[in-house]
């Protein structure tokens, strides 16, 4: 995927000079923060065997309930805090008891809460949209600190968080582990339920977070925001090479994935390309990380099965006795 970015880089630079310059660069890192801030908690449930739909309505509720308990009097800062907790909540309690504890499929609860999420967040707001949020909370959405938006800051501190999880402290061996095999992991005493319960409450908390971010950059609560994300988040994922399955990948990838797309929606956007064919890339792109995914799990069956066979020795053996001492 590395390699395939920068050959993207290299053929969107020659159809068009405005693609290489500081000012669209920066557009691309401010398209992507959102999603790579969904992304990063998304791509650590995929590791381990799950998935979340549903952050795209989770977005879309946390951002509404922010804009409806602001409009009722309460103070802006209280009330990103509410929307957070409604993301957090909804990650842990719908998402994480369901699937963790009581062992419900990832992908009909997720689904499920796509459709509820959203549905909550239109019945909530009457289809109104809170604007007008002031300076202070616009910061986080239009500012920029060092030449740099403050949505692309908040991305590279989560950034720092997974890489220190992924990497650094145990959670990334097991949550690999519970993506490789539950039993086994649970057997060597890794916590197969608590793990993805946490996992899920950091991706509804994520979606929340991006939900404020989108709100801060429009100052209204709307509820078109969010929508596709589930689409966008998913094949950033697959590019960066996570298996659908679980049980490998790694943070490089699922950024290496990140920027593919960005690049890709950003330069077809400066050559020309109309929307709808812009879909028809993201949906090819998907198709080949599932290609990609599914040649790379045969090939590892295939290295597997090579190695239990082992070297035919009794062939050699037949062939020394023949020849003699």
């Amino acid at each position: 995927m590395f390699f395939a970015l920068l050959t993207l880089i290299g053929l969107f630079s020659l159809m068009t000079d405005r693609f290489l310059v500081r000012g669209n660069l920066t557009i691309v890192a401010l398209q992507i923060a959102v999603t790579g801030i969904v992304a990063i908690p998304g791509a650590m449930l995929v590791l381990s065997g799950y998935v979340d739909l549903s952050v795209g309505s989770v977005m879309i509720l946390s951002a509404v309930g922010f804009g409806q308990v602001f409009n009722a009097g309460v103070p802006v800062g209280w009330a990103a805090l509410i929307g957070l907790a409604i993301g957090l909540a909804w990650g842990l309690v719908v998402n994480g008891y369901l699937i963790a504890y009581m062992g419900f499929s990832p992908v009909v609860v997720t689904l499920g809460g796509l459709a509820l999420a959203r549905g909550l967040a239109e019945t909530w707001s009457q289809g109104i949209t809170i604007f007008g949020f002031g300076d202070i909370f616009g910061f986080f959405g239009t500012r920029r600190w060092l030449e740099i938006p403050i949505p692309v800051w908040i991305f590279l501190v989560v950034v720092l968080i997974g890489f220190y999880v992924w990497n650094v402290g145990p959670w990334g061996r097991r949550m690999t582990a519970i993506g490789s095999s539950p039993e086994a992991a649970l057997s060597l005493g890794v916590r197969i339920k608590k793990i993805p319960f946490l996992l899920y409450g950091a991706s509804g908390l994520a979606a929340a977070a991006g939900g404020l971010i989108f709100t801060a950059q429009l100052d209204a609560a709307s509820l078109s925001i969010g929508q596709g994300l589930e689409l966008q988040v998913l094949t950033a994922i697959l590019l960066g090479g996570v298996s659908f399955t679980g049980g490998r990948g790694t943070l490089g990838g699922v950024l290496s994935g990140l920027l593919f797309l960005g690049v890709l929606r950003n330069g077809l956007v400066l050559t020309g390309v109309g929307v709808f064919l812009q879909q028809v890339a993201i949906g090819t792109a998907l198709l080949f990380a599932a290609f990609l995914d599914a040649l790379y799990r045969r090939l590892e069956r295939v290295a597997v099965e090579e190695q239990d066979e082992g070297p035919d020795w009794s062939d050699e053996s037949a062939k020394r006795t023949e020849m003699g001492p």
